[in-house]
């Protein structure tokens, strides 16, 4: 067994059995050799077993039935500062990514971040929560100020934190991260008017940090 013929026995037994919607336990009593070798080798920075890589491998119908209609279970918050800093140490090189995005790679890479950091984040760790609010906020910003069909959020700085809060704890799998939170704020946006300017030197609303300060060390 090797990561791609696992992909290939979930995928199969999907098309096949066609459930409305499936989990890791439908996984595990349906394709369990699958299932072993993903949680014993397929693994998260946090040693959790990484079905948001496995689930991205799939044909792109069954992708949606991932977690379809599954509610999640209350959990309190906490904070964890060791679970989000190794996310941090991995990408250590890659946030620039929530700057400046040169070619489709950095927005894959900065795609794979915001899922990651999202990931604890809906674990209700309110630091890696409080993290990737800051990084998204930065990069919606650079959306507001390059894409016509994002402008109309220009000033609406609480309502963009709301809207980033709401993606980060609905996001269940819709394939990218980045492209659920776009197209949120695109149809949320209509018919709100431009309020203000932005610049790097501006503080953000989540802290006391400047919009470039999270970016340096």
């Amino acid at each position: 067994m090797n990561f791609e013929k696992a992909v290939i026995n979930i995928n199969r037994s999907v098309t096949k059995k066609k459930p409305e919607s499936f989990n890791d336990t439908w996984i595990r009593y349906r394709c369990n050799v699958s299932y072993e070798f993903i949680i014993e080798n397929i693994k998260t920075e946090l040693g959790d077993p990484d079905w948001d890589l496995v689930i991205s491998k799939l044909d792109r119908w069954n992708q949606k039935l991932w977690m379809r209609g599954f509610k999640k279970r209350y959990i309190k918050l906490y904070k964890n500062k060791q679970e989000v800093n190794l996310i941090l140490k991995r990408y250590n090189n890659k946030f620039y990514t929530f700057l400046v995005q040169v070619n489709k790679e950095d927005y894959v890479i900065c795609d794979w971040i915001s899922i990651r950091l999202v990931r604890v984040a809906q674990k209700r760790n309110i630091l890696a929560k409080e993290k990737i609010i800051s990084l998204l906020v930065s990069l919606v910003d650079q959306w507001i100020e390059n894409d016509k069909s994002l402008f109309s959020w220009k000033g609406y700085n609480e309502l963009i934190i709301q809207q980033i809060e709401g993606c980060v704890r609905r996001f269940r799998y819709t394939g990218s991260f980045l492209g659920y939170l776009y197209r949120t704020l695109q149809y949320s946006g209509l018919g709100l008017v431009p309020l203000e300017k932005f610049s790097f030197d501006d503080f953000l609303l989540t802290d006391q940090k400047r919009r470039i300060d999270i970016f340096i060390k």
